[in-house]
């Protein structure tokens, strides 16, 4: 019979899921940190398992050969034992994402083989020798290399923990990012600096390691917008510009404050636009398009080409949700960044107007007139803002 208390304490030092079934397979006692239900995928690969225990005390089931995710199953004196799932090698290849993704399975702790095996031999009293494991696994065992990177792993691993340091989990990670993607800047707001994902002091400059985490956090934060709604371009130029604020940073606390408010303004960013987004998936589509193509020659033809949809029924979809045509918003797109160079750069107006594909010199300033109700020159000597 198993003893419930040592178990928690083994998943509580290991983090290996682990639960017990009668051997009628009733299910008796979970240790594990899942908090969502397994998907299909998962559900059809536990009864494998449990298929696979009829004739056997010992199952390993990979969930694909590309994919180092699995299941463990053994039998005990009196019940049986379903470990898993765990990862067992590193998920973050392209293929691994999208399986997991497109199978939609938890998300797992990672593993070391050696650990599964010991917790294997508690749960059935069976020691397995060397040549037992290779039976088992076959392909699945460390080569030499992965075996150096595995050396390399644990010195860290010993090296983090013996200079009490944390790193945080995928999933502290996953809830910022979450929360930026959903635009939620009053749950961000209220999150205090030491409530942030922690992480490591991995090189010994600690000015260069801040500032390392610092343009992986504002990257990240950055990409869980654009997957927020915002637009490729508008992303990655807020992105940019963070990291130059970055790069005038002189000290970690300033790293740390400015990590903050990205990741605070790229939600705000987000939130924005889902309130301006009760409308249709192509208008949003155009509007997306014609931002980042401001600084080029928009033909609407080859806009409605790329969404796989007539210029006339575009021309139609976004005047209803919009209330002006799409010609009158790609002009006043092309003077909103008009303003923003003749405050914050100090191109000449011909420039300007050249670089948003302006005809002319002329054809320009009337347009800017009629929407700012003043000349470019006029507007730039009222509102120039000497940062360059």
């Amino acid at each position: 019979m198993y003893d419930a208390n040592t178990l928690k304490i083994l998943f509580r030092f290991s983090q290996i899921p682990v639960t017990v079934y009668t051997l009628e397979w009733t299910r008796i006692e979970s240790f594990a940190s899942f908090i969502k239900a397994p998907e299909t995928f998962e559900k059809d690969r536990l009864e494998k398992v449990k298929e696979g225990l009829a004739g056997k005390k010992f199952l390993f089931l990979s969930y694909d050969p590309l994919v180092p995710v699995a299941l463990c199953g053994c039998r005990g004196e009196e019940e049986y034992f379903i470990l898993g799932p765990f990862s067992y090698g590193p998920t973050d290849t392209f293929e691994c994402r999208n399986f997991i993704r497109k199978n939609k399975i938890r998300e797992c702790p990672k593993c070391q083989l050696e650990d599964i095996f010991a917790f294997v031999s508690y749960l059935t009293g069976e020691e397995f020798q060397e040549e037992r494991r290779k039976d088992i696994l076959g392909e699945l065992l460390p080569d030499r290399e992965e075996g150096e990177n595995q050396e390399l792993i644990t010195r860290e691993e010993l090296r983090q923990i013996d200079s009490f340091q944390k790193n945080h989990t995928y999933m502290d990670e996953q809830l910022l990012y979450d929360h930026i993607k959903e635009g939620d800047v009053e749950y961000l707001e209220k999150q205090d600096f030491y409530e942030a994902p922690s992480h490591p002091i991995i090189i010994d400059d600690l000015k260069k390691n801040e500032e390392y985490m610092t343009v992986i956090s504002i990257s990240l934060a950055a990409r869980a917008a654009i997957e927020g709604g915002l637009s490729s371009a508008e992303g990655f130029i807020n992105n940019d510009i963070y990291l130059k604020k970055l790069s005038q940073c002189k000290t970690v606390f300033e790293m740390d404050r400015l990590r903050r408010e990205s990741q605070i303004y790229f939600a705000r960013l987000v939130a924005d636009h889902k309130k301006k987004s009760g409308v249709n998936f192509h208008v949003e589509e155009v509007k997306k398009n014609i931002i980042s193509k401001r600084f080029t020659k928009i033909s609407l033809q080859e806009i409605a080409d790329e969404l796989g949809i007539s210029k006339e029924y575009m021309q139609k979809l976004f005047k209803k949700y919009e209330g002006i045509s799409i010609t009158e918003y790609i002009s006043d797109i092309k003077i909103e960044a008009a303003c923003n160079m003749l405050r914050y750069s100090d191109r000449k107006i011909q420039e300007i107007a050249e670089y948003l594909h302006y005809g002319s010199v002329s054809h320009f300033s009337t347009a800017f007139q009629k929407k700012m109700h003043q000349s470019p020159k006029e507007y730039r000597d009222q509102n120039r803002k000497t940062v360059f």
